[in-house]
């Protein structure tokens, strides 16, 4: 008798994202008070693409979740990740191996979280090594205020998207869209 359901034992006994890189860039964990199980994802980028791995100690809930999770953020840029909106990785999951029992939601749950705190320790990885004299605007991609500045000064009817497309900046999260906008609207002024 099988003690998980296919989907999961497939996932749970042969995941291919379950070791953290030795390369890692940046490490982000989570655990549950419900079981006492945790989950660490490691992250290694080669701009624009990141790669995922993970190590648990929890069931073959927790270990499947974190191997889909691993393998729908690598290989992928930061831009397409749409700010790791949970909604969208639940979502990937259960396209993956359907609806969660209502007991192993926490596994979903810690997963998400530990992936998320990867990610904010990328972004904070990236605020740290920028040494530069002036403000960084975008923070998911290290793009600088004056890098921003010149594009907009060289071209014409610039928008948010068009920056995006050119230097980065406001492709990732989106938190810095509202500051370029401003830009723009500034040397058009």
């Amino acid at each position: 008798m099988a003690v998980y359901p296919k989907k999961i034992e497939l996932r749970a006994f042969a995941p291919q994202h379950a070791v953290l890189g030795s390369d890692s860039v940046v490490c982000g964990r989570s655990a549950s008070f419900v079981c006492g199980c945790y989950v660490s994802f490691s992250l290694t980028t080669d701009k624009p693409k990141t790669s995922a791995s993970f190590s648990s100690n929890g069931c073959g809930y927790m270990v499947a979740v974190a191997d889909i999770l691993a393998e729908t953020v690598t290989e992928k840029g930061v831009s397409e990740l749409h700010g790791l909106d949970r909604g969208e990785l639940i979502s990937e999951v259960v396209r993956e191996i359907g609806v969660l029992p209502s007991q192993r939601v926490h596994c979903a749950e810690v997963c998400v979280e530990a992936l998320r705190n990867a990610f904010a320790a990328l972004r904070e990885r990236r605020i740290e090594d920028f040494r530069g004299e002036e403000a960084l605007i975008c923070t998911c991609f290290g793009v600088s205020e004056r890098v921003i500045d010149e594009f907009i000064a060289l071209n014409t009817e610039v928008t948010v998207e068009m920056v995006a497309d050119s230097c980065r900046a406001g492709g990732g999260c989106g938190s810095c869209r509202m500051l370029i906008q401003e830009m723009i609207d500034n040397e058009s002024a």
